[in-house]
This record gives structure tokens, sequence and C-alpha cells, in this order.
């Protein structure tokens, strides 16, 4: 059996980890306390949000210039796919229901092919 007064690196480094965490979160909890770190942090978060629109709002605008959709154009566009896509499937569940009460009814469907199509020869018909 392994004494525990024997030298383990493995639970050094892990006695290593825990006091270096505890040091770290100890030091980031007194540094994020301060109202001054918050402040500024509020305030470069402010300016990267107007930055970030000032540049999407600019490239939106080269992109039109150029007639190519922009991201949001995509993302709409996509939208409006989606709507039809369930529009239709929605379609197609009535005719399915319609369909399976005319079978139950005992109503017989007529389709186009059972009609008498004229012969398809290179002569034309004698009337």
């Amino acid at each position: 059996m392994a004494d525990e007064n024997e030298l383990n690196p493995v639970r050094l480094w892990r006695e290593w980890m825990v006091k270096s965490e505890k040091m770290w979160s100890d030091a980031i909890t007194d540094v994020m306390g301060n109202p001054q770190v918050s402040a500024g942090m509020g305030r470069s978060m402010q300016e990267f949000l107007h930055m970030h629109r000032m540049f999407s709002d600019s490239f939106a605008q080269y992109l039109s210039a150029l007639n190519l959709p922009s991201r949001s154009d995509i993302l709409d566009l996509s939208d409006r796919i989606g709507q039809l896509e369930d529009a239709v499937a929605a379609v197609s569940v009535d005719l399915r229901e319609q369909r399976a009460l005319l079978a139950n009814a005992g109503v017989t469907q007529t389709s186009d092919t059972t009609k008498k199509k004229p012969k398809r020869t290179k002569k034309p018909t004698q009337d």
C-alpha cells in the first residue's frame, strides 16, 4: 500500500490547481465588484455595439448599391419560404383528408387518362 506521506505528483498537481483556481476566483470577484471596472466594461460594450451597428448599416448600403442581398434579406426570404412550406403542407393534409372521405363514401375519382384522346398519328384526322 502506498503511504500518504509519499510524494504523489497527481495529488500535488490537484492541490495546486484547486488553490490556483480559488486565488483566480477571488481576484476576479474583487475586480468585478469594483464599480469603476463594471462601468468601464459597460461603456466599452456600448461602444462595441454602436460600432457593430454602424458597420452593419454601412455594409448593407454597400450590398444594396451592388444589388446584392444582405444577411437580413436572406433571413427574411428564409422566413417567407418557411411560411410557404407550412401552407403547402397544410393544403396537402387537407387534400389527403378529402381523398380519404371520398374513398370512404365510395366515390371514384375520374382521371384525365380515362378520357378518350385522339390517336397520335402523322396523318391528319379525316372528318
